[in-house]
């Protein structure tokens, strides 16, 4: 066991912890955008029931106005800074395919996760031991 091997071996656990990280990011983004996509399915689904009722819509800030329930559209994003006009029911289709297809991804990034800690626990074992490993040696080297 030679003093390049571990140093290898130490930035290849680096790398690895940098991969588990980045992928841990994007696991809590994707399931922040699964909320938010739950959310507003419910949402839909309880403003297409409604008729003609009053309703409060927040504006920010704290603030509140007050709106009538009329038409059954509205306006969604569809990427890249695009809005398409869409009745509410194509809007709650379009955003339950939006969620499957996250959860899909969250899923596989998820097993990707898995395998990565498992990676990562493999090698950190395998460092630790080659570590060990080259103090005894040291100490060999160093007592005559």
């Amino acid at each position: 066991m030679n003093e390049e091997e571990l140093q290898k071996g130490i930035a290849t656990l680096e790398l690895l912890k940098v991969q588990i990280e980045n992928l841990q990011k994007q696991i809590d983004a994707i399931q922040l955008s699964i909320q938010e996509i739950i959310r507003a399915v419910e949402t839909l689904e309880g403003y297409t029931k409604m008729e003609n009722d009053e309703i409060l819509v927040p504006i920010g800030a704290g603030v509140f106005i007050s709106a009538k329930i009329g038409e059954k559209k509205g306006i969604m994003g569809i990427g890249n800074n695009l809005f398409v006009d869409l009745p509410l029911e194509k809007m709650i289709e379009s955003l339950k395919e939006r969620r499957k297809k996250y959860e899909e991804l969250l899923s596989k990034l998820t097993m990707d996760m898995k395998k990565l800690q498992e990676n990562y626990a493999v090698l950190s074992e395998k460092v630790e031991k080659d570590y060990q490993k080259y103090l005894e040696e040291m100490k060999n080297v160093q007592s005559p």
